[in-house]
């Protein structure tokens, strides 16, 4: 047990409590009057935030940003097109996205203005070392909706967008040559075709692309297009010259070509094969003003978006206006108080959570549908969006979109339903515009389309949305039952809903799924969002049905459960130094080799590769244990030598073994060691393996008789989720750190995702006390420190989705005071206003929303349901503009770290959440803060938030 008050520390590193109780009856701080101002698109560009700093409006179909490279045409540094440590930009592409992970995505039609004559294709450029230039922050620029930067090769690209349109000034020296690329075919994850023409008589390009492949490399199953994107610009200089490239073969003076990229059998853009073409200026040319429309319809779309959104309008009148529309959404939300660094990470978060989803419909109403036919908008709806980060958006994204803006909720909502009926009432994990990609796991539509009902859309077919997920939560379809696309983008919307239905769990045996663990807890979560949108449209029968398959977790909730203790007299607490010939720090580093947590992994960027370790004083080795990481099979090491050395420099054989195989991901296989001596040092020396271009390896165990068997480094704990077999046994080779049958993340850390059931969770590990013991160790270590650093997988992954909630349980289990404790922890320690700002993935502005909502107090722990968990606002005042001229004012005058107490619309209130009638009807907090922790507020036994 921990002390009932811990002094909250970061990483090991204290964490200061600023001392001060409220300020009785302290004017609020003054709102924020120019929150665009405090935006800073750099942040999230390193640290794996993967956001974009290009020129952009809230949910607009055109978002203007460079490509970065290191030198590698073929690929790009982060996805979303930018990294802030890249060297050097190869164009400006008119599509991106914000804050995803695998390999990135759209990225089309890089527009790059070129110093000097063309002579070459761009397309054979695979290194980027002529039609890419360097460049320095220095002179770069970003703010909504407007981004310039100045080329090291003299040119220079300043950027404005309507919703579905661009308008770009280009620079060029008065003494060189100067010309615009348009490399058609150079998406961001490559293009099955591309088509370029170029008009000088009406000084026009258009063209198009057909692209798609998101998370081709992880499985190829994706590597085709799922969209066509066309375009048309409009430069305001007249054209000296025109030409045209195909793969390695430049045609000067051709005005149409085509061809895509292709994709190689590793799920890549295939390296020189690809089309574009491009324009010169007259000698002397400064500057060139181009014009540009997309449309995922047609030509003609993008024309007609370019005559009405564009028009006759200035560049300058252009960027107010995307400003305007920025400070608009940004206002929804004014805040007082706080640090300049707080602000500026505040509205920036604001910003990334509304880049997504993205418009899909031209100014006329017509939009591509999932089934690749045009179709128009009917009934109230105004716009169609696409891009669906479902698995993530779910969680937090959605209910602050709705929450800020319910009408353009409902229009999202009605999008995703529109494109499921196209699908034959097949609903996607993971839109890319209309595409369906089925990326990742679970049926993240029905609890997204139940969290923006509850959250308050009301303006879209809600029934017709319900029967049709209700129809495939019910109904399995031969997609269900499919392997194709698996793990990463197994094709059904309920894997195994047959095994679903007739067991109440997904399987581990045959489950056509990435986790059958994962997918029965995600299918929990989703069957208690179709209960509630039952019981809201007065369905008691489907209420119940669904509330009861909600209880399916328990299924997969074994209470004997416990942590592998790993190999007997393992010698890790004796290890002093480990080095490899190479590693994928921090996260896949070397150290996570010997760290005894099966979760993690050791990996190498080759097909070969040593790890080592140096002990305390040598240690007689009799056997040692492997334990496969095996994200993909042929990783795995086949070949290996166990070498020993007195010195380091001298080895000896100590064991070799070939035509090794590992049967899944967290087995672990032991070996003897024929004639034990005693070494200082040990090198595992890998020299072949399954195939693959990595090696990896999820633990190394080495065991000496002479050394005591250390504690299981995954806790004393009992009770975990975990994989489990059709015929009702445990899945073997178990521990909290495992990721088998998880998504992205080890038993340890999915526990804990029970959104509706969270008090009958407690009572199946003992109790909310024996809860609370267990979340304190997810967050800290043993001496009451946290550790946030989500290096471990048996800790808070505060950089992924799966557990983002759990700061927030404390108020469920009557110690509402470690949430405040832990909520500003991660907010003072991982999040920032520096380019690294944001712990990992923004997941389409998915973790910024946890941000947004985090440092106002409030948090929508159950994802379909309105009440928000609450605890200590980071700013002093705060006022959320809610629909219908209604607001939620939050006043917490001081800074103390801990609640008091609360009035809500001036009367006393003790519990730790809000009533859903808030986030309607709005109303008015008003906290007392305490530099020492409360242990009555929020954690009576009747102040626990409301569950099934």
């Amino acid at each position: 047990m921990f002390r009932s008050r811990t002094v909250a520390a970061l990483l090991g590193v204290a964490l200061t409590v600023p001392i001060g109780a409220a300020a009785a009856q302290a004017a609020p701080a003054p709102l924020v009057d120019d929150p665009a101002a405090y935006v800073d698109p750099f942040i999230g560009t390193t640290n794996l935030g993967n956001t974009y700093p290009g020129a952009a409006t809230p949910f607009g179909m055109l978002a203007w940003s460079p490509q970065t490279s290191r030198g590698n045409q073929s690929s790009t540094p982060a996805p979303g097109g930018y990294q802030y440590t890249a060297t050097k930009i190869r164009g400006f592409s008119l599509t991106h996205l914000s804050g995803v992970g695998c390999s990135g995505g759209n990225g089309d039609i890089p527009v790059m203005p070129h110093v000097g004559d063309i002579t070459g294709s761009p397309t054979a450029d695979t290194t980027d070392a002529t039609f890419a230039s360097t460049f320095a922050h220095a002179n770069e620029t970003a703010r909504p909706g407007y981004y310039k930067v100045g080329l090291d090769s003299g040119a220079g690209a300043e950027l404005t967008v309507t919703p579905r349109t661009g308008f770009g000034r280009f620079t060029f020296p008065a003494d060189k040559p100067a010309g615009l690329l348009f490399r058609t075919s150079l998406s961001e994850t490559g293009s099955e075709a591309a088509t370029v023409h170029l008009d000088p008589a009406t000084r026009t390009v258009s063209g198009s692309v057909s692209a798609g492949n998101f998370c081709g490399p992880q499985s190829t199953d994706n590597s085709h297009a799922y969209y066509t994107l066309h375009f048309v610009a409009l430069l305001d200089q007249p054209f000296a010259s025109t030409g045209t490239w195909k793969d390695a073969t430049l045609t000067p003076g051709g005005t149409d070509e085509s061809g895509g990229s292709g994709y190689s059998p590793a799920g890549r853009p295939n390296a020189g094969k690809g089309s574009g073409g491009y324009v010169t200026f007259a000698p002397g040319t400064t500057g060139v003003g181009m014009r540009v429309a997309v449309s995922y319809v047609s030509l003609d779309g993008a024309e007609a978006n370019l005559a009405k959104e564009s028009g006759e309008r200035g560049f300058d009148q252009i960027a107010a206006a995307a400003r305007a529309r920025w400070t608009d959404r940004l206002e929804k939300i004014a805040i007082g108080g706080g640090t300049e660094a707080h602000r500026r990470t505040f509205y920036t978060a604001l910003y990334h959570a509304q880049l997504e989803p993205t418009l899909t419909s031209d100014v006329n109403g017509r939009y591509m549908g999932a089934d690749n036919v045009g179709h128009a908008l009917s009934g109230k709806q105004r716009a169609q969006y696409g891009t669906f980060s479902g698995w993530d958006v779910y969680r937090a994204q959605v209910q602050l979109l709705t929450m800020l803006d319910p009408a353009m909720a409902s229009d999202f909502a009605q999008s995703l339903y529109n494109y499921a009926g196209q699908r034959d009432g097949e609903w996607d994990r993971w839109l890319l515009q209309h595409g369906k990609t089925s990326v990742m796991s679970g049926d993240p539509s029905a609890a997204a389309i139940a969290a923006m009902h509850a959250f308050g859309a009301r303006d879209f077919d809600v029934k017709g949305a319900f029967q049709s997920l209700v129809r495939a939560a019910t109904v399995p379809t031969a997609n269900d039952s499919s392997d194709t696309g698996c793990n990463v983008e197994c094709v059904g919307q309920r894997p195994a809903l047959d095994k679903y239905l007739a067991l109440g769990y997904v399987p581990a045996d045959d489950c056509h799924c990435w986790g059958g663990a994962a997918e029965t807890l995600e299918d929990a979560a989703a069957d208690y969002g179709l209960s509630r949108l039952a019981g809201a449209l007065g369905d008691r029968t489907n209420q119940k049905t669904f509330l009861d398959r909600s209880h399916n977790w328990r299924n997969v909730f074994d209470p004997a459960a416990k942590a592998d203790p790993g190999l007997e007299h393992n010698v890790r607490e004796q290890i002093a130094t480990i080095t490899a010939s190479a590693e994928n720090a921090p996260g896949e580093g070397k150290a996570q080799a010997f760290d005894g947590d099966k979760g993690t992994k050791w990996l190498t960027f080759a097909a070969t590769g040593w790890i080592q370790a140096q002990l305390k004083q040598p240690q007689a080795v009799t056997s040692y244990a492997l334990t496969s990481a095996n994200d993909v099979p042929g990783r795995d090491p086949t070949d290996w030598e166990l070498l020993g050395s007195d010195n380091g420099n001298d080895w000896t054989v100590v064991d070799a073994q070939t035509g090794q195989t590992f049967a899944r991901r967290g087995q672990t296989r032991e070996y003897p060691v024929a004639s034990p001596k005693a070494y200082l040092h040990y090198r595992l020396n890998v020299t072949a393996n399954g195939g693959e271009p990595i090696v990896q390896l999820g633990e190394l165990e080495l065991a000496d008789p002479a050394v005591a068997t250390p504690a299981p480094p995954d806790g004393p704990f009992v009770g975990w989720m975990r994989d489990r077999y059709a015929d009702g046994t445990w899945a073997p080779g178990f521990s909290p750190s495992t990721g088998t049958g998880f998504v992205e993340g080890s038993s340890a850390q999915y526990t804990w995702m029970v959104y509706s059931d969270v008090t009958s969770l407690a009572q199946a590990m003992g109790g909310t006390t024996k809860a609370a013991e267990r979340l304190d160790a997810f967050f800290r270590k043993a001496d009451g420190t946290f550790d946030l650093s989500a290096r471990s997988s048996t800790r808070f992954d505060v950089t992924n989705e799966p557990d983002i909630q759990t700061p927030y349980l404390y108020n469920y289990f009557g110690q509402a005071y470690k949430t405040q404790e832990t909520v500003r922890a991660i907010i003072d320690g991982r999040w920032g206003d520096g380019t690294g700002g944001i712990p990992g993935n923004d997941d389409a502005g998915t973790m910024s929303a946890w941000y947004v909502f985090s440092a106002l107090g409030l948090y929508p722990t159950v994802p379909t349901r309105a009440e928000l968990a609450l605890t200590t606002p980071l700013f002093p005042h705060a006022v959320v503009h809610l629909a219908g001229g209604r607001s939620l004012t939050i006043d917490a005058p001081g800074d103390g770290l801990y609640v008091d107490n609360l009035r809500l619309d001036g009367k006393p209130r003790t519990k730790a959440w809000l009533p859903a009638t808030a986030v309607r009807d709005g109303g008015h907090l008003v906290y007392t803060r305490s530099a020492s922790p409360s242990l009555t507020w929020g954690s009576g036994p009747g102040d626990v938030p409301p569950q099934n």
